[in-house]
């Protein structure tokens, strides 16, 4: 994670720097190249000390990290006279340093949650999918989705529209279908010490307010509206008792 982290901040680095290096009086994109160089140097240089991924993930630092490129759209909008004089400019590939840094903070993000997960005591883990309930809702919302795309289809087909222009209808529907599989599907579920953990994700109890168990699901409820409940197929819980009573030793213990 050390090494891609440090890729990713050194080519950050190299093209923040890059456009500085063309006010020389040289030509505009062998100075690019020469600063590009120059700035990825710099970045291996600042880099070596990197040894965690608050590095980058304080909010100042991301937010500059951010900032910084985009300064470089300016003179490349105010120099510009047409769409080709600005995007074809030095100034806006600095500005696509903001790329590497989303990278930068994607391996660094990954980083933490690794060390996090790496640091969990977990107690029970167990594996499950959405409950039945949500999975008819989801096959509810995906039909109508479905009904409303083909008469929009039909519609078309009966005013005699071009069909090519109906090509993007059905392909788009893709991310409508993807909950359906993915609710089917089980997915690891721990309950630990420092949180719930769903996959890679870890929901910490202080957001967390109880649970419910009815004949089908398992609930844990986060009263919060910008935290959603997680439910999970009872049935598919090999242990429902070892769970449980796992819930309740660690939310009595908050």
């Amino acid at each position: 994670m050390r090494r891609w982290l440090r890729l990713s901040l050194a080519a950050y680095v190299a093209l923040l720097v890059a456009p500085a290096a063309t006010l020389a009086p040289t030509p505009t994109w062998p100075s690019f190249a020469a600063g590009a160089v120059l700035g990825g140097a710099l970045g291996v240089a600042a880099t070596t000390a990197v040894d965690g991924p608050d590095a980058v993930l304080t909010l100042p630092r991301v937010l500059a990290g951010f900032a910084l490129p985009l300064g470089w759209l300016w003179p490349a909008w105010t120099d510009a006279t047409s769409i080709s004089t600005f995007l074809f400019t030095p100034w806006v590939a600095g500005a696509l340093a903001v790329l590497p840094w989303f990278a930068a903070g994607a391996v660094a993000s990954d980083w933490r949650t690794r060390e996090r997960i790496d640091g969990l005591t977990e107690r029970v883990v167990f594996e499950a999918g959405d409950p039945p309930e949500t999975r008819r809702q989801q096959k509810l919302a995906v039909g109508v989705v479905f009904l409303v795309a083909a008469v929009v289809a039909g519609v078309s087909f009966a005013v005699g529209d071009d069909w090519s222009s109906m090509y993007w209808l059905f392909p788009s529907l893709l991310p409508v279908w993807i909950p359906i599989f993915a609710g089917s599907e089980g997915k690891e579920v721990a309950v630990a010490d420092g949180g719930l953990r769903v996959e890679r994700r870890i929901h910490d109890w202080d957001t967390v307010d109880g649970y419910a168990l009815t004949d089908d699901a398992l609930t844990v409820t986060r009263p919060k509206w910008y935290h959603a409940d997680r439910s999970f197929d009872r049935g598919d819980i090999d242990d429902v008792d070892a769970v449980t009573a796992a819930l309740d030793d660690v939310l009595a213990g908050r």
